[in-house]
């Protein structure tokens, strides 16, 4: 069998393989399977979480298999692993990207990928952790959770239900949405802020497949940058023998554009990501392309010039004194309520890669939590934020901190999640229906998951102005020390828009390890 379809091979089964993770992130999270396993594949974790906390975190063993053998072997997880850039295989097929020939334009813009590794690694070294944004695993993930599986649902259940009323189909149609169910979407439909930012950004990466192969790959991606920085010794080579004709076919098909058009005997172990379509291509009868192991490997340069740093550096402080001067507004502080289990909110924000994996296990149970918007500063962007109105925090539930693949959610026992507050709820009483129009209304008090109810009741009498009729109305209120925040009472409340109730960041307990 050719390498490439051995390498075509490993891409399709680890593309099945995240995909099949992330189905089995839901409720009740029972299959035996560590879901996160998947985003611990991140090249990047390693790196920027020893930055942040000085020791080596061994739960991301599978990434540091990939550092030690990229010196050896090259960027094969780029080629091999990636569910990101497999999909970006697939747009490329669909889109029709240019060949090498048509892309030299953009050869210039290699160093940007660079650029964007020395400078995330220049903010972390100051606290601030954006890499999460640019790590290609948390945006597969991401574009997964928030994007395509909602989508994808929508239009399967649609359909599926479209059918199920054409007659002579019987009951096929059933039996394959109860499979749909039982398999893919046991859970409700889901609905996300952010929709649109979300899916704008992996649009764009997308969208890139038309300008050249592995747009994202070649120009933009830090993890290559850095699985690039890790190849350029490596002891894999790719050798042309003096057979080779010159045709030019090699360097027309590599994804990478690794091949010089002006020498076909040499090409950037940087940038090459040894999907050995080259070596397959080579005309059967010269077959002058192998790859061998030599011990004494030259070195290809990193395409990262000293001007580039210097301003690379420059943008990077810029951009740490434009976050770190942001004045902040406190009125939204009280609206950042975290899950149950979260980290003190700097070291949260340090450790969250906003890959969505809390977002989507609480889809499934609860639905409380979403992707934020911006509030203060840049680094808002896509944290997960609960919202009370849309979803609640189930009692009964402590998956998010079970899926976190960073631990910035820490994995709290059920009894210990249960007396972890979030939050504290408190009335709106120009709102509250006892409270604004005198009518007893018990539904918050009814669903307070707490076995001693947070929310009790005081009884007064109540005189009609009007009428001068007396009677009894009972008037809720919190009990601060048995609230923990869960916001059920927010989302049940039977008004139609604004709650007569709302939760607080008040009293939250953030924690920084297990009791």
């Amino acid at each position: 069998m050719k390498l490439s379809k051995i390498r075509r091979t490993s891409q399709i089964v680890f593309f099945l393989f995240f995909i099949f993770l992330f189905l089995l992130t839901r409720y009740p999270y029972d299959s035996g399977i560590v879901t996160e396993i998947g985003l611990r594949f991140s090249p990047l974790a390693p790196v920027f979480l020893f930055i942040k906390d000085l020791h080596l975190h061994l739960i991301f063993w599978p990434a540091l298999i990939i550092l030690l053998i990229t010196p050896f072997l090259g960027r094969v997880f780029c080629g091999w692993v990636c569910p990101l850039g497999t999909l970006l295989d697939i747009t490329s097929k669909i889109l029709k990207s240019p060949d090498n020939r048509k892309t030299q334009k953009f050869e210039k813009l290699r160093y940007l990928k660079f650029a964007l590794l020395v400078g995330l690694l220049i903010m972390a070294l100051f606290s601030v952790h954006l890499w999460g944004y640019l790590d290609p695993l948390s945006i597969f993930n991401r574009a997964l959770a928030i994007v395509f599986y909602p989508i994808l649902t929508l239009f399967t259940e649609n359909t599926l239900i479209a059918f199920s009323n054409v007659s002579f189909l019987g009951n096929v149609p059933y039996f394959i949405y109860d499979q749909y169910k039982n398999i893919i979407m046991p859970e409700n439909q889901a609905h996300y802020q952010q929709l649109f930012w979300i899916a704008l950004f992996i649009g764009l990466i997308l969208a890139g497949e038309k300008l050249s192969r592995r747009f994202w790959c070649r120009y933009l991606c830090p993890a290559g940058a850095l699985l690039g920085f890790l190849s350029q010794f490596r002891f894999l080579e790719r050798v042309v023998r003096p057979s080779c004709p010159a045709c030019g076919l090699c360097q027309t098909e590599c994804k990478m554009g690794a091949i010089p058009a002006n020498d076909f005997t040499r090409n950037s172990k940087v940038e090459c990501i040894q999907c050995f379509s080259c070596a397959d291509t080579c005309p059967e009868k010269y077959k002058s392309i192998s790859y061998e192991w030599r011990w004494k490997p030259y070195r290809s340069q990193v395409d990262y010039s000293r001007r580039q740093f210097l301003g690379t550096s420059l943008a990077s402080v810029t951009a740490l004194g434009l976050i770190g001067l942001h004045l902040k507004n406190k009125s939204h502080y009280d609206q950042q309520i975290r899950p149950p289990g979260a980290l003190p909110e700097e070291d949260f924000r340090d450790k969250c890669i906003r890959c969505m994996e809390c977002v989507r296990v609480c889809a499934s149970n609860g639905a409380c939590l979403q992707p934020s918007g911006i509030q203060n500063s840049i680094d808002d962007l896509w944290l997960p934020v609960a919202e009370m109105r849309v979803g609640y925090c189930e009692y009964e539930c402590n998956l998010c901190g079970q899926v976190c693949p960073t631990e910035a959610i820490l994995p709290l026992p059920l009894e210990v999640k249960q007396k972890t507050p979030m939050g504290l709820a408190h009335f709106d009483k120009n709102l509250c229906i006892p409270y604004a129009r005198n009518e007893e209304c018990l539904v918050c008090e009814e669903h307070c998951p707490t076995p001693d109810k947070a929310i009790k009741f005081e009884e007064r009498d109540y005189t009609n102005p009007e009428t001068g009729e007396t009677k009894k109305v009972k008037y809720p209120y919190v009990v601060a020390e048995l609230c923990i925040g869960c916001g059920i009472c927010v989302t049940k409340c039977p008004l139609e828009g604004k709650a007569g109730i709302f939760v607080t960041a008040e009293r939250q307990q953030r924690l920084t390890r297990i009791n």
